[in-house]
């Protein structure tokens, strides 16, 4: 099969834009499909407490802590000749496709006893089966282009295909589930159907992309364990995973409500988060194409904060939904939050890249892998803790899993309200005291450039035994000084 060509730090070209940017076609239909769903599965068909639900999400997920680290590790190590990370898409891939069915799929033999168990050992599985394909895959990036206006470019074709997955985990999924009955077999099937569906999508990249990994720097000498302790000194990386962590833990709080706020507080049935998903998935499209054309007046930072501010605007307008709203207030909000949710999405990618080219830019080194692993590992993060929240939230005000969604006490659509508008408003909000830290522009990072191009030059210089073995650090603050020492910011 022939892979898309690229042009190094030139243009990417379309082709290896749409091939790259399918893959989070997969993986956030993948992470949505759970995140939307998991929650009412376990308290409404598996009978698990609430609380114990988001315990057992919680708990799969912060064992990311563990696996996502190595993953970048082994996968910055790795020498094959399909490359560093090709492999582990395809394995990735076939992990993702095998859990989720399985995940909605319990045993008629496993007793109420052993179900939490089984759903935990299932959770593990799909929690692995992300990291593996995730983790290589959003180091892709960092290695095709170092060209600002070509990462733009490619983090716009990645929010679209993430816009599509959230359409599709978000409300494709309750929606077929609905249409096959809402019960047991219904989450049966629609796993399989999107279990095979996202491993498709995700070979994708896999097969089209070219793998890049070796065009920068060689893989890493030092160990896991002082590769992470230098790491540390990425300032700027640093500051972006606590706005992503705050970020996450909203998005997910929001997204796992939704299908509760629908039916408790609303009052309908999942056919709404069909007609909401559309209009922003539209938003969406349309948003990365403005915020794309004015990105070079706005600058990532501004964008990102914009982007922000609309989306906790938006967040708290839900608090004005409910039974007697007309669907076109449900339309106006679905596309105000897309438009600002494409901001997010799209300057959020593109500085998150940035960060990650700081440590090779300043140390010589590439970990792009262990970075992108402590990426994921916040976002997983998050999202654990967003279904830890709902379920104790259900569990401490009344929830009923004996009851229909819609006719659950006041008590437990309070909880859903505050799930649903005040945990992502918030957490949205404190991101943005974060962000205000956040330094690293593209003039910055342009100086860098000069100067790790000269130290590069002169490694390479006659009389060089080994220029890999002692990458020179380039300064945090260095603006075309030419000096090479260890400095904090």
């Amino acid at each position: 099969m022939t892979r898309v060509s690229n042009g190094g730090t030139g243009d990417l070209g379309v082709g290896t834009r749409l091939a790259w940017g399918a893959g989070s076609l997969g993986t956030i239909a993948y992470l949505n499909t759970v995140t939307a769903l998991v929650m009412v599965y376990l308290t409404t068909v598996v009978g698990v407490d609430p609380l114990l639900a988001g315990t057992l999400v919680t708990a799969a997920r912060v064992f990311d802590a563990f696996t996502d680290p190595m993953m970048g590790w082994l996968s910055d190590r790795t020498t094959t000749r399909w490359g560093r990370r090709r492999p582990y898409l395809l394995l990735g891939a076939i992990v993702c496709g095998a859990s989720l069915p399985l995940l909605y799929t319990l045993p008629a033999a496993v007793g109420p006893e052993q179900r939490a168990t089984v759903t935990a050992a299932l959770l593990l599985l799909y929690s692995l089966g992300f990291t593996i394909f995730n983790v290589p895959y959003m180091t892709m990036p960092v290695e095709l282009t170092t060209d600002h206006r070509q990462r733009v470019a490619v983090m716009s074709y990645r929010v679209a295909f993430m816009m599509a997955g959230g359409f599709a985990g978000n409300a494709i999924a309750p929606w077929a589930v609905q249409r096959l009955g809402n019960d047991a077999h219904a989450y049966s099937q629609m796993g399989l159907l999107f279990g095979v569906a996202i491993a498709l999508v995700m070979l994708v990249p896999c097969a089209f992309v070219p793998d890049a990994s070796a065009r920068h720097a060689p893989a890493p000498h030092a160990g896991l364990a002082e590769q992470v302790r230098t790491a540390l000194g990425n300032r700027p990386f640093l500051r972006l995973l606590g706005v992503k962590v705050l970020q996450f833990v909203g998005i997910a709080a929001n997204a796992g409500t939704m299908p509760f706020f629908v039916t408790t507080v609303m009052k309908r049935d999942f056919t709404v988060l069909v007609q909401y998903g559309l209009v922003v998935l539209l938003a969406t499209l349309v948003g990365v194409a403005v915020w794309r054309a004015l990105a070079p007046q706005l600058g990532k930072k501004r964008g990102f904060v914009i982007g922000i501010v609309g989306y906790v605007l938006g967040t708290a307008s839900w608090l004005l939904a409910g039974p007697e709203e007309p669907a076109m207030a449900l339309v106006l909000r679905g596309a105000f939050m897309g438009i600002f949710s494409s901001a997010i999405l799209l300057f959020g990618q593109a500085v998150l890249i940035d960060a990650v080219e700081y440590d090779r830019l300043r140390t010589g080194q590439q970990r792009a892998g262990l970075f992108t692993s402590a990426y994921v590992f916040v976002e997983r993060l998050g999202y654990s803790l967003g279904p830890l929240l709902l379920g104790a939230l259900l569990a401490a005000m009344g929830f009923d899993k004996a009851l229909p969604l819609d006719r659950q006490p006041p008590g437990a659509a309070t909880a859903v309200v505050v799930s649903m508008v005040a945990i992502p408003a918030l957490t949205f909000a404190l991101s943005l005291l974060l962000l205000r830290r956040y330094d690293l522009t593209d003039s910055r990072l342009d100086a860098l450039r000069d100067e790790r191009a000269k130290l590069d030059a002169a490694a390479a210089s006659p009389g060089r035994a080994d220029p890999v073995a002692s990458p020179a650090v380039v300064p945090h603050g260095a603006h075309g000084s030419g000096r090479a020492q260890e400095a904090t910011p």
